[in-house]
């Protein structure tokens, strides 16, 4: 039995069944999916790649202007400018 305690190590509290292997069920399931698309004639989906710069700063630099906008709008709702 496996008893929680503070003392006890990572890897005891693991579960010894390997999630990083793909079960052969699933295997098959995933080459029926693609033989059905295939059939279809539905492509596999295209990899995108957005840069660095597109995905994460200019979202940060447009949610920042929006943020600096909303605290001067509402400081000045408060009467904090006069």
């Amino acid at each position: 039995m496996l008893v929680f305690s503070p003392s006890a190590r990572y890897s005891d509290r693991m579960s010894e069944e390997d999630w990083t292997t793909q079960s052969p069920e699933s295997a098959e399931a995933d080459e029926e999916a693609d033989r059905i698309d295939r059939a279809a004639g539905i492509p596999e989906p295209r990899q995108t790649s957005g840069s660095f710069v597109m995905s994460i700063v200019v979202p940060v630099i447009i949610g920042g202007i929006v943020l600096i906008g909303a605290f001067w709008w509402g400081a000045g709702q408060l009467g904090l400018f006069d």
